[in-house]
């Protein structure tokens, strides 16, 4: 599922530059649709992490089909709101995650830190216009990707340096029913 990510990532630099070298429909398709498998991958690694690995694993190519359908179908009737969903349910339901279920490696508040970065990039793409306003040397469009790039530098940074949790209780026993 990180694998996913990452690559989504790295597919998502590509997607914006080409967005951003010529501003189409078309070339926005390609720009959001890696992004909508990043967060797919990122949801199922931590669904896996929390929930289960086998489950995290079964999920990800629906989670992954899900956010890629969500933007095709952006693109076919110019809703976003399945897209919408794609970027911010996991927005919601990780930090859910995160308290609901043991951790099974340390740093797992890093990912807050990392979806504290993606929540800074989307308020500063709404304040765009305002900010190079304010600052008149750079948008916020701008500064939307650095806070972008920020948080999924935190999650290399979590994932170098976490390390297993180790449980004197076996992991099956947390989720049996007594």
């Amino acid at each position: 599922a990180y694998l996913t990510l990452f690559l989504g990532l790295i597919a998502t630099a590509a997607g914006s530059a080409y967005y951003h070298w010529a501003p189409t429909a078309t070339t926005l398709f390609w720009d959001r649709l890696p992004i909508a498998v990043a967060f797919m991958g990122l949801f199922a690694a931590i669904v896996g992490e929390r929930i289960g690995p086998e489950i995290g694993r079964r999920l990800l190519l629906p989670f992954v089909l899900y956010g890629a359908g969500s933007v095709v179908y952006w693109a076919w009737t110019d809703d976003l709101r399945l897209y919408a969903i794609a970027q911010f349910f996991p927005l919601l339901a990780i930090p859910l995650l995160l308290a609901l279920f043991p951790a099974r490696f340390t740093r797992g508040g890093d990912v807050l830190i990392a979806i504290g970065f993606y929540v800074l990039a989307k308020v500063l793409e709404e304040v765009d216009h305002t900010v190079f306003g304010h600052l008149h040397v750079v948008s916020g469009h701008a500064l939307k990707h650095i806070a972008a790039a920020l948080g999924a530098w935190w999650v290399v940074r979590m994932l170098r340096r976490r390390q297993a949790v180790i449980t004197l209780e076996p992991r099956a026993n947390l989720y049996r029913a007594s």
